[in-house]
């Protein structure tokens, strides 16, 4: 009988066990989000310019005839400086009545305007070639420069290695945050694109003005430093830590 009693008693206790096992729930787990930004300098090597050609006369046709000799003009110093087709398009034409304001609105005549986007490759092997197209077109009277902004080609290598600096960074950050909580990495849980971007540096930009102003005071060739450009990447991770 006391054998019997004790198997008893054994069984009874297993089974409290098991309930307060399943009972306490799953443990709660620490997890960490940091932002990662990889950035890459790069030299730019294409150069897109936008101008604008305009003229005013009595009538549109007169308007329209003179901006289409400014366009042929600027064609041809197009062609002659290597520039294909593909890479010269029309970004706007358009047709305006031109007024002067004193007591009242007088019509003094009709304006026709023609914008141009161009796009100079290779500027690395040749950093002459943008100068000496400028320096060409400003000899059209009439003729406004817009704008001009550097590129490059081809980005997919740059933008590779952004996104690995990126993650590099997010472990890094990650780590620090961790031992600080006195915790350990255990994986990765997930990681979220947040966007790339091709930037120019506010200081390239200064620098293209002092340039000009330089330019200016020399009374020389155009001066377009290109500087350099950035190409950066920016993600999201998750990490799980223990």
């Amino acid at each position: 009988m006391k054998y019997c009693f004790l198997v008893v008693c054994v069984c009874f206790l297993g089974a409290g066990c098991t309930n307060n096992v399943e009972q306490s729930g799953p443990r709660e787990q620490s997890t960490i989000s940091v932002f990662g930004t990889g950035t890459v300098p790069v030299r730019p090597d294409v150069i897109q310019m936008s101008v604008s050609l305009s003229n005013t006369a009595q009538t549109t046709k007169r308007a329209q005839e003179e901006v289409s000799k400014m366009v042929r003009q600027t064609m041809k110093i197009l062609k002659d400086a290597g520039i294909e087709d593909k890479n010269i398009t029309t970004a706007s034409l358009t047709f305006n009545p031109e007024y002067t304001y004193t007591t009242r609105r007088i019509l003094t005549g009709q304006r026709a305007q023609q914008s141009i986007t161009f796009s100079i490759e290779d500027i690395t092997g040749d950093t002459e070639k943008a100068s000496s197209v400028i320096d060409q077109l400003i000899q059209i009277n009439g003729i406004e420069l817009n704008q001009i902004r550097y590129s490059v080609k081809d980005t997919t290598e740059y933008y590779v290695k952004s996104r690995e600096l990126a993650y590099q960074k997010a472990v890094e950050k990650a780590s620090q945050y961790a031992e600080l909580s006195r915790l350990k990495i255990i994986k990765v849980l997930s990681v979220s694109d947040q966007g790339t971007q091709e930037v120019s540096p506010m200081s390239n930009r200064r620098q293209f003005a002092d340039q000009l102003m330089a330019k200016a005071e020399a009374d020389t060739s155009t001066v377009l430093p290109a500087g350099e450009l950035e190409i950066s990447t920016t993600i999201l991770v998750s990490f799980l830590l223990k």
